[in-house]
């Protein structure tokens, strides 16, 4: 039997509240946080960050008979979590958060439509496109409700989502930011755009 697309797997729950507490600890560190509170607080932030990426492409990805699982990249959250010591030690304000990746998996189907493995590629612009839109709208509610550091918490992950970053860089995982610029360069400004003015 194929696990749906918002069915996510023992990995996937224990990948998405690890990437989801880098993050928010990336985003304390940057902001020099030392309150016990406020540190359990913007962990919090995290996992609402990295769940407002996930629902969008597993909505997506249930449309379109789409497997999304998140991935852990060592590589991505070793460099997030040294960018984040050396911002909290240092005068430097530094944020380097790109601690996970998606992988898509699809069943081939003997129909036209939105199953067919020409559009195999496209389709993962589609699943990505979609997680960058549901964070950019978590960022206009969060804004617009007064949690200021979740808004700047979510545009600051959904920017360096947006960095046309692969694994052949040995830096991070494949970011969102490489299947949105491999089939729209102007959608990816679009989002890149929203994204710093957030």
């Amino acid at each position: 039997m194929v696990r749906s697309g918002l069915n996510p797997s023992q990995k996937d729950i224990k990948n998405f509240l690890l990437s989801g507490l880098v993050v928010g600890a990336a985003y304390a560190a940057f902001k020099e946080v030392t309150s016990f509170q406020s540190i359990l607080i913007l962990l919090f932030f995290g996992l609402i960050t990295v769940f407002s990426r996930e629902i969008g492409q597993r909505i997506v990805g249930q449309w379109m008979d789409a497997q999304v699982d998140l991935e852990i990249s060592m590589p991505g959250t070793t460099v997030t979590i040294i960018a984040a010591i050396l911002s909290y030690i240092s005068t430097l304000n530094l944020a380097f958060v790109v601690p996970v990746f998606s992988k898509f998996s699809g069943e081939s189907y003997e129909q036209w439509g939105k199953s067919v493995d020409a559009i195999w590629a496209k389709r993962k612009y589609w699943i990505v496109s979609s997680g960058i839109a549901t964070l950019l709208t978590a960022w206009i509610v969060s804004y617009s409700a007064g949690i200021t550091q979740l808004a700047e918490m979510i545009a600051l992950f959904t920017f360096f989502q947006l960095l046309p970053l692969d694994a052949e860089k040995g830096i991070s995982g494949k970011l969102d930011g490489v299947h949105i610029i491999l089939w729209s360069g102007f959608m990816w400004l679009i989002f890149m755009g929203l994204t710093i003015i957030g």
